[in-house]
């Protein structure tokens, strides 16, 4: 999937989108919203709002103005929280490429 990197302070609103780095509550974070984000077969939170740290993850911007993020992007809810697994979990790459692994 093909994502879009957003201006600082807007929100991602569509599955792929992804803003930062900001700094939130005294980290260096980036925001998006999953390529599944908005599956009919979703779980409630693959819809929501995700966000890595900068570390333990490193962020690479490109010269196209997208970013790549490692490490991996998963979903840690379900060992977190009990909740269900969205299933989705890859990488960012330059050119603003999500990929599932």
């Amino acid at each position: 999937m093909k994502g879009k990197r957003l201006p600082l302070g807007e929100w991602p609103k569509d599955p792929g989108d992804y803003m930062g780095p900001i700094e939130h509550d005294g980290q260096l974070c980036v925001f998006f919203l999953k390529p599944n984000a908005r599956d009919a077969d979703a779980p409630k939170i693959a819809r929501a709002i995700h966000h890595v740290t900068i570390p333990p993850h490193t962020v690479r911007e490109c010269s196209d103005g997208s970013l790549e993020i490692r490490a991996s992007l998963g979903d840690r809810h379900a060992e977190l929280d009990g909740e269900t697994s969205d299933g989705w979990h890859g990488y960012l790459d330059e050119g603003h490429e999500w990929r599932k692994c």
